[in-house]
């Protein structure tokens, strides 16, 4: 998978968006942030050969000024989305807003820019319902919250029951975490996976991710979901239509998309 002009991951870019989810921004953020720490050498809790080298982090945000998040928290957005920049990694977060997303054509068209160059797509929770309408995910199995779980795959898209913590696919570029719970390990291990397991050790053990969760943090494939039949059900009832709009007849589906 190349990622980058060298072949490495030396940017990623956390999409910023009015009503996105504090946690599902925030903390894969300040997790690539803090890898960014330690592939400069500003945190070394040991001698490491590898040579200190900058990551590019950044929280991009649709629009300049103040991006104001689902529960009112509000941030500055470290640059604005342009059409003409690529970053190796592109986090797009869930959050209540993301159904408007998933017809921002200035967002689907930067998913598919970044995921014909090469570059690494990746979503959280209902932001992986962005990356369906896009048209950049396969047949291969991808993870989401269990709110869009039901509608995504209505659509065709391969969203197994047993729902993993992370879906990692390097073959097609794709990462993709559940909800608010599945994204600090999603984030980890999509770290230890492109910046190395020793980089991915040092960020886990800063945060704490490997006592929690252990080596799957260094497997593409996270742990498996408990499956609540009825429970999902009614979330998906009351959020799906809300994070997952129905494909109308002047939106192309996703299926039309992917062609």
């Amino acid at each position: 998978m190349q990622t980058g002009a060298t072949g490495t991951v030396d940017s990623i870019a956390v999409l910023g968006y009015e009503k996105c989810s504090e946690q599902d921004t925030i903390t894969p953020l300040e997790i690539f942030k803090g890898a960014a720490m330690v592939t400069s050498g500003g945190i070394a809790p040991w001698q490491r050969e590898v040579q200190p080298r900058e990551l590019d982090v950044r929280l991009v945000g649709l629009n300049p000024g103040v991006v104001t998040m689902q529960m009112g928290t509000q941030v500055i957005a470290d640059s604005t989305l342009k059409e003409d920049e690529l970053f190796d990694v592109l986090y797009v977060p869930g959050g209540v807003g993301s159904g408007e997303l998933t017809s921002d054509e200035r967002v689907l068209g930067a998913i598919r820019r970044h995921h014909e160059a090469g570059r690494v797509v990746a979503a959280n929770c209902s932001g992986v319902g962005v990356l369906a309408r896009a048209g950049v995910l396969d047949d291969s199995p991808v993870t989401c919250v269990a709110a869009v779980a039901r509608g995504l795959r209505a659509e065709g898209f391969n969203v197994p029951v047993g729902r993993r913590m992370w879906i990692g696919n390097p073959a097609t570029g794709i990462w993709t975490s559940t909800g608010s719970y599945g994204v600090h390990g999603g984030a980890v291990a999509l770290v230890a996976h492109y910046l190395g397991r020793e980089t991915g050790t040092i960020v886990s053990m800063m945060f704490d991710t490997l006592s929690g969760l252990g080596d799957v943090i260094f497997e593409e494939v996270g742990p498996e979901f408990y499956h609540h039949p009825e429970l999902e059900e009614s979330f998906q009832d009351y959020f799906q239509d809300m994070l997952l709009p129905r494909v109308t007849a002047d939106a192309p589906a996703a299926a039309e998309a992917r062609r």
